[in-house]
């Protein structure tokens, strides 16, 4: 694959080149690509090609078609970009040209520097300006792409977590209480999320707003028949008493 290309799968999936972003045709073509990112330096057989592109009821001309798609592909990446082992295929690519690749490997540098809250920051700024809309777009909840889809939206959010948190270390805690506000609205169970709302609210000095935060968290909670963890009975007795 040529070097200056990347195959975007963090949104609708294309390929970046330098002259911008090239479609790869419609959403067979698609989920063929997809396919092969996801299994990225491996053979993927033709049998799991055609179950993405089609289901369960393929036509009868689907190993040709993919043969097809396939040579379209080479257009776009390369001619050396796929290629044919036995009854698979194999999508050759480096770990920089695949956005996916490149978010994992940011979020992990992000976790490493957890104490480094500048480094982490600016890790997971960067892992997540790569996003675009949901992983594989309109296919995401196809049956090929749905745990992977899923396993990247987590990875999302733990990048979008340690950023808000190393946000707080570096003293920005007015920043970033409206974007904790959203935050939980989108994703109402995520606990640590509650938990940065509320510290960024305490160090703001808002702390009825903080108590709020704590009661609505719990009743959340409540209503999905949950119980809190044990700290946070702790947070919200500190925040009464100003420790925190």
């Amino acid at each position: 694959m040529q070097n200056d290309h990347m195959i975007r799968v963090l949104g609708p999936i294309d390929v970046l080149t330098p002259d911008g972003p090239v479609a790869v045709g419609g959403p067979h073509a698609r989920a063929l690509l997809g396919a092969l990112t996801i299994g990225a330096r491996h053979a993927v057989s033709m049998d799991h090609l055609v179950f993405v592109m089609w289901g369960d009821e393929p036509p009868t001309s689907a190993h040709n078609t993919v043969q097809s798609y396939i040579s379209h592909l080479r257009q776009v990446l390369g001619a050396e970009a796929v290629v044919r082992v036995d009854h698979s295929y194999e999508l050759l690519v480096g770990p920089e040209q695949i956005d996916a690749l490149v978010f994992e490997r940011l979020v992990g540098d992000a976790v490493d520097s957890k104490d480094d809250p500048d480094a982490c920051l600016e890790a997971c700024r960067e892992a997540l300006a790569l996003w675009r809309g949901q992983p594989f777009g309109d296919l995401a909840d196809g049956e090929g792409f749905r745990l992977e889809a899923f396993r990247l939206e987590e990875l999302r959010l733990v990048a979008m977590e340690l950023g808000l948190s190393a946000e707080l270390s570096l003293g920005h805690h007015d920043m970033v209480v409206g974007e904790l506000e959203s935050a939980v609205e989108e994703h109402p169970y995520r606990e640590r999320l509650w938990y940065l709302l509320i510290e960024a609210l305490t160090r703001s000095g808002r702390r009825v707003e903080a108590l709020r935060a704590c009661a609505r968290f719990r009743r959340q909670l409540a209503g999905a028949g949950l119980e809190p963890a044990e700290e946070l009975l702790p947070i919200e007795q500190e925040i009464l008493r100003g420790d925190r």
